[in-house]
């Protein structure tokens, strides 16, 4: 089942997004200590503004459990989207450090930031019915284009997203990690 990330779930939704941004080496792990930098991600998660809201989160549920989880926003918002959690990470003076710094997305599509299968759901289907869903609310912010950023060494999620008609337009670098940019068109 598909529904959309509710307050109750940030806890659980923010250990899942960890699990990429670990895998992305973020500078600012290595900043902060991880269960400060968890409370103020959770903290952020309940501004509806911020990259990783609860009303950004889609969620699949099997066996009453959150099996995986996207987020993604329209791409013009990508310079707004860190606020929240800068502003709480001012307001207790820590150093204005951001999770992102990379440009990821453009303006005219919707950007599927995160995309993280629970890892005793791995293999099970979660990711395609995440991603079959997407088509739903990027038309629900009339964006026609979803866009996303494929690590080049995940050769089978880039096999994954080329089986759900995503194509490979181009490269980034996102934190010093080479990005297949891929893109899917609505139709």
């Amino acid at each position: 089942m598909i529904r959309m990330a509710e307050k109750k779930d940030t806890k659980e939704l923010c250990e899942l997004i960890w699990i990429v941004l670990k895998d992305m080496e973020l500078p600012i792990l290595k900043e902060l200590p991880e269960k400060q930098l968890k409370r103020l991600m959770q903290e952020a998660m309940l501004d509806e503004d911020y990259r990783y809201s609860y009303r950004r989160g889609i969620v699949c549920i099997r066996n009453n459990q959150i099996a995986g989880v996207s987020y993604g926003y329209k791409g013009e918002l990508e310079p707004f989207i860190d606020q929240p959690l800068t502003k709480i990470m001012g307001e207790l003076y820590l150093e204005n450090s951001l999770l992102f710094t990379d440009e990821e997305t453009q303006s005219g599509e919707w950007y599927l930031d995160i995309l993280v299968t629970e890892p005793t759901f791995r293999r099970q289907g979660v990711a395609v019915e995440l991603l079959s869903a997407l088509p739903d609310f990027a038309e629900e912010q009339n964006e026609p284009i979803i866009g996303l950023n494929c690590d080049e060494e995940n050769g089978p999620a880039k096999q994954l997203y080329e089986k759900m008609g995503y194509q490979k337009i181009g490269e980034r670098v996102i934190s010093g990690h080479r990005y297949h940019y891929m893109q899917y068109t609505l139709k």
